[in-house]
């Protein structure tokens, strides 16, 4: 499985992005070269949504809130037709996973590897990769360092040593 991690204007564009993530437009390539071959080989992928609260400082118009909200630029189209799984905060609840990877069709028993991409290294992308270690307790959990970014480069290390210690695999 990919997990796609909130690749949303927000967190992306880096010129009208309310919280983007410094280097969230350098991985995109990358992750539209992962999904297709996820896609070549039958696999799932699975992404979030952070539905992000109303915040104080936010004074955009609600069209430009909904833009904010919506996945960034190809990925739009790439991830057309996969199983999307809406969050607040930090992290999917698990059976909001469990039960969109249900309706989807999908085999979440047989899952053996899933990988993680996207951003934010040391918030989203390690809050999805503990619930999905929690979940999948024998799968290989990967985390593609060339794939995902972290707000703050200290705390993006801190966070993949973090998920090392989890036994999960860091590339």
């Amino acid at each position: 499985m990919l997990f796609v991690v909130d690749m949303q204007n927000d967190f992306v564009d880096q010129k009208r992005g309310l919280m983007a993530v410094p280097g969230g437009e350098e991985i995109v390539p990358g992750i539209l070269v992962r999904i297709k071959k996820v896609e070549e080989d039958g696999e799932t992928v699975v992404y979030t949504l952070n539905e992000h609260h109303e915040m104080e400082e936010d004074l955009r118009s609600q069209e430009e809130k909904a833009w904010g909200h919506e996945l960034y630029g190809p990925l739009k189209e790439a991830l057309e037709g996969h199983v999307a799984v809406k969050k607040g905060y930090y992290a999917v609840h698990p059976e909001k996973l469990m039960e969109a990877l249900t309706n989807a069709g999908k085999d979440h028993l047989s899952m053996d590897h899933i990988e993680l991409v996207g951003v934010d290294t040391a918030v989203c992308v390690l809050s999805n990769a503990v619930v999905l270690r929690n979940l999948f307790p024998d799968a290989k959990i990967i985390i593609r360092t060339n794939l995902t970014r972290a707000k703050e480069d200290e705390l993006g290390r801190k966070a993949l040593d973090v998920m090392k210690g989890l036994s999960m695999v860091v590339l």
